[in-house]
Formats: C-alpha cells, sequence, structure tokens
C-alpha cells in the first residue's frame, strides 16, 4: 500500500475498537507545567481569554474540531501527494552516493599512508524516511579503521581539502564550509560551467596562498559562512554578526514591535542595517534550488547522527500516521520560510523533535511509546539498555528493533488512538500556537525534551536561560536559547540554537496563523481574510521606509514578522 493510499484510509479513520488493556493512565503531571498562569500570559496569552469556536459537541468530538480535521485531511491528501519522494528518485540517489563514496576511497587510495580507508554512509531524512522529494542528503565519512583518527584537519593534505579538490576536478560542485564545527563539504551532482568556473577559482585562489598564510587563513578566514544546521541538527559556526547575543545577553523576552517617538526617526548618524528576511539573499558561490541535479551534504565526524537517524525511522515504524505527518509540517514550514537555519529559524530535524514531542506526550490518547523509557508492549521484546553504547561519551539507549517495532505496531499493541491525520495536526497547531485552549507550549519557559517522561523540561532545570559564547580556534560559536529543543542523546546540544530573535518570533507567529485558520475553519468561515490558505506561500514584504511618521527602525529589521503598521 503506498503513502497515498495509507492517507486516504487515516482520513476515513477507523472504527477499530482501542485494543484491551492498552489504554494507559494520563500522567497526572501533564497538564500542570510552565509556572503560573500570570506568568505565561506576560507573553504568549495576548488574547488571555481566546474565544473558542462555536458549534455543538457531535460523536464525542465537538463539531468545530471536525471541520477543523475535514479540513485538514483534505489539504494533507493533496499536498502529501507532491512531497512524496518517488522511489526512482531513492534510487539516483543512493547511485550518486556510491559515485562520491568511490571518490573519497580513491582520494585514500592515492596517499594511505596519511588516509585511512573511509566510507560513506547516509543519514538524516532520507535515511530514516522523513526525506521530502527535492531534498538533499546528508552523508557522513565513517572511518572504517576502529583504531584509525577520526579527526580531520584542514590541511591541505587532508581529505577534506583533497575530496574537495578532487569534486571539483571530476566535475561535480564542492564547496568545504571551513568554519564549522566539523568540516562540511556542499556537493551537486551536475553544477552549470559558470558555477563550477567559479567554485574553481575560489579553490585556486586558495591553493596559491602560501603554507604560512593558509594556516592562518584557517584561523581568520573573512569568507561568509551562515549560521546553520544540517538535517539533525549538527550546529555550523559563524563569525559574530552586530546583531549577536553576548554572553550575558538574557533571553527572559522577545522582540515586540516598539513605540516611536511621534516624530520622524533620524538615521543619518547611524549606518542603515538590512532587514532581516526568512529566506537569505543567495551568494555567488551557493547552489541554486534547482537544476544543478542532486545535492548532499558530507560532513566529516557526526557519530550521534547516525544514532539520530535510527531512533526517528524507529519511531516511523511506530505508526503509519507518524510519517505524513512530519512530511506535512515540514512542507508547511518550508512554504512558510521558518525551516532555514541558515536565516536564523529551524532545521527540519528541530519540526521533526516537535512532532514527535507532540505525539508522545500531547496526543490524548498517546499515538507514540518514548523509545528511550523502559516500556515494552510485551515481554518478548527486548528490554531496556540491551542494545546500551556510549558515543563520544554520550549514552545511546533506545529500543532499536525494527522488527519488533513494526510486530506491535500491526498488532494494535502501541495505542489505542484512532484519531485522522487532520485531527492529529490540528491539535498540533493548536499547542504551539499557545492559543486555543490547554494544554499548550509555552516557549519562553519550556524545553522539548523527547527522551524524558512527559517530553518538557524547564530552562532553568537545564541552565539554559541566557545565550553562551564560546571562543577557540579563532571561532566564535553561538549559543542561543530564545527556543529550546534538547537534542535527544547530546543532551548539551540545543537543536534550536540557530533561532534568533527574528526567528523565534517569525515561527511563533506562524504557528498563530495556522491557529486563526483552524479556528475560522472551526466555526464554518471558508474565507479567512487576510491569513489565506494554510499551505500558501510566504511572500518577503518590501522593507518600508525608515523616516515614517509613528514607525521606528528597529521594526524595519524584523518587518517581515510584523506586517505594515498603521499608517504605512
Amino acid at each position: 500500500m503506498n503513502l497515498e493510499d495509507q492517507v486516504r484510509n487515516m482520513i476515513l479513520g477507523s472504527s477499530r475498537p482501542p485494543p484491551p488493556g492498552l489504554q494507559r493512565p494520563a500522567d497526572p503531571n501533564t497538564f500542570n507545567r510552565g509556572g503560573s498562569q500570570q506568568q505565561r500570559r506576560q507573553l504568549y496569552q495576548p488574547n488571555a481569554n481566546p474565544v473558542p469556536p462555536r458549534g455543538p459537541q457531535r460523536h464525542g468530538q465537538p463539531q468545530w474540531r471536525q471541520l477543523q480535521a475535514s479540513y485538514l485531511d483534505s489539504i494533507a491528501a493533496a499536498e502529501l501527494s507532491r512531497v512524496e519522494m518517488t522511489q526512482d528518485e531513492r534510487e539516483d540517489k543512493e547511485t550518486f552516493r556510491k559515485a562520491i563514496e568511490d571518490v573519497c576511497i580513491d582520494v585514500c587510495n592515492a596517499d594511505p599512508k596519511r588516509l585511512s580507508k573511509v566510507s560513506l554512509q547516509c543519514f538524516g531524512s532520507f535515511q530514516s524516511g522523513f526525506a521530502s522529494a527535492g531534498s538533499d542528503m546528508d552523508l557522513v565519512i565513517v572511518v572504517q579503521d576502529s583504531d584509525a583518527s577520526a579527526c580531520f584537519s584542514l590541511l591541505e593534505n587532508d581529505l577534506p581539502r583533497a575530496l574537495e579538490k578532487r569534486l571539483l576536478q571530476v566535475g561535480h560542485g564542492a564547496r568545504l564550509l571551513s568554519r564549522t564545527r566539523v568540516p562540511i563539504i556542499k556537493v551537486c551532482q551536475a553544477p552549470g560551467m559558470s558555477l563550477l568556473s567559479k567554485l574553481r577559482q575560489e579553490r585556486e585562489k586558495w591553493d596559491d596562498l602560501d603554507l604560512d598564510k593558509k594556516c592562518f587563513d584557517l584561523h581568520l578566514k573573512k569568507e561568509r559562512e551562515e549560521d546553520i544546521e544540517d538535517d539533525l541538527g549538527l550546529p555550523m559556526i559563524s563569525p559574530p554578526s552586530p546583531s549577536a547575543q553576548t554572553a550575558t545577553a538574557p533571553d527572559s523576552t522577545l522582540p515586540q514591535p516598539t513605540k516611536s517617538s511621534p516624530d520622524r526617526v533620524d538615521t543619518t548618524s547611524k549606518p542603515r542595517r538590512e532587514p532581516w528576511k526568512r529566506e537569505r539573499t543567495s551568494g555567488a558561490l551557493d547552489f541554486p534550488k534547482d537544476g544543478v541535479g542532486i545535492q548532499c551534504d558530507i560532513n566529516f565526524f557526526n557519530p550521534l547522527g547516525i544514532h539520530n537517524t535510527q531512533l526517528l525511522r524507529c519511531y516511523s515504524f511506530c505508526d503509519p500516521r507518524v510519517r505524513p505527518i512530519v512530511l506535512f509540517v515540514k512542507a508547511w514550514a518550508k512554504k512558510r520560510h521558518i525551516n532555514s537555519s541558515y536565516s536564523g529559524t529551524l532545521s527540519s530535524y528541530g519540526y521533526v523533535l516537535m512532532v514527535l514531542h507532540y505525539l508522545t506526550n500531547i496526543a490524548r490518547p498517546a499515538v507514540l511509546p518514548n523509545l528511550q523509557q523502559p516500556w515494552r508492549p510485551n515481554p518478548d521484546c527486548t528490554p531496556q539498555s540491551a542494545d546500551i553504547t556510549s558515543v563520544d561519551d554520550f549514552t545511546v539507549d533506545f529500543w532499536r528493533r525494527e522488527a519488533e517495532i513494526s510486530g506491535a505496531a500491526a498488532a494494535g499493541q502501541l495505542t489505542p488512538n484512532r484519531q485522522s491525520i487532520g485531527s492529529l495536526l490540528a491539535g498540533f497547531f493548536t499547542y504551539y500556537s499557545s492559543q486555543g485552549g490547554y494544554p499548550q507550549f509555552h516557549w519562553m519557559n519550556e524545553v522539548i525534551s523527547v527522551r524524558t517522561p512527559g517530553g518538557l523540561m524547564s530552562k532553568q532545570d537545564k541552565g539554559w536561560v541566557k545565550a553562551v559564547t564560546e571562543e577557540g580556534e579563532g571561532k566564535k560559536v553561538q549559543h542561543r536559547y530564545l527556543f529550546c529543543v534538547e537534542d535527544p542523546f547530546e543532551l548539551s546540544h540545543n537543536v534550536a540554537r540557530t533561532v534568533t530573535h527574528a526567528g523565534i518570533v517569525a515561527i511563533r507567529d506562524e504557528f498563530r496563523r495556522a491557529w486563526r485558520i483552524l479556528r475560522a475553519r472551526g466555526n464554518g468561515e471558508f474565507a479567512t481574510g487576510y491569513d489565506g490558505e494554510l499551505m500558501d506561500a510566504f511572500i518577503e514584504q518590501e522593507r518600508p521606509e525608515a523616516k515614517v511618521k509613528g514607525f521606528d527602525i528597529k521594526d524595519a529589521e524584523i518587518w517581515p514578522t510584523l506586517g505594515a503598521p498603521k499608517g504605512i
């Protein structure tokens, strides 16, 4: 049965009663988190008493929720058929992976004394099953000899530089990102001659440097590298910017529209900063989205990424609704331009963890078990800690037996929840909008933690209350805690650390927009006015003139998240 048929069956729902004995009691503390009601309303409930949608209750579910679910079911069925990756595309990408792996092997064989034998493995959404059509592949270099060093330098003869050069020689687009926590090469299959020429020229400039300048360049490189994350939240590093937070900058508030004086704003004494955009302007060496064949990122050290991928893959086997919901949320975030850690919003990996948190801890009954907890559906399943391992001093322990999970899911042992995809999506958007009732996610106080019972921690408990800047080897790493999503294994890593002030405003505003659209649908209103339809593509607005009465220049920097003030 293909995905479209599965989605159609889920939309129609199921009349099967829950399997006996599977209704697990709700956590009594689930709905009692996040501080006082007064604290929550200060930032996240400007409409302290939102008006619930109208309509009677029918068949155990309010009619307004049925209308919302029906609306989401219809657009999900259409959207999922567009974003589903075909088998042909999967095979083409696997063929390209093998071709790149052959290049890696050739480079290592050319200098066996210096370079260890390696393989090139796939991780991320392509491997977990959450990849959309046309998405990039995430690849990782794996050293075959367990006794060999897995540390790759940026010196000329080490693997990152040697592989970049060889890829350019054989005609692929390749660009080494050096201002990152670990080296990463961005690769495209078939760059045009213009782009390939620019990439080769950039590499030749580095080759022509004297050795001492190359070493100096490793620390004081002036190239523009973005603050990005890969598909599994591997943080990159960027140079400090004037708007970056300092080590003592509190995260206790989010940016709000400022009230300006009635006079015009004088900007002659200060240089005008470029307005923030949800989607950054591409540079001369950036790969275009289309027309260059398959694209991938080669990571030179990310052992936890393989285990993260396996965890997400196992969650996809727990219930057939998980994958369609993840694909829909990723498609929505992409259309609304809030899924780019390049630009200060959230990576796709972050949205996957948000979905898993909701389905595990907030949906009632729970759709998913917590695979990092001891619970198993029957005594024949592998117990907790049977497959425990340690990676870079981080403990990796979860229920990872795919056959056992699939068998339990097929037998109806993992959940009594029979909601449709649309109903679950309606609850997901409502929860993160913090607008439409209880429970709500409290952005200012809470950390999403899929490994913990209940799925939430406080920022205070994690110590994630202030931005921190780490310096070393000529690099500065910004750890932001405006929005907090804990990595399931690397507990010190905030997957949402790339989210900036303007980014979290945009993300939160999009969830509120989604809730307003769903509220209108719940009220039987088919015209949603200014908000449009849920899956409408976001259009970046023009920057307003700063010298306008009643408008502050600071508002222009987050203009795309605010909309036009009155009088502009």
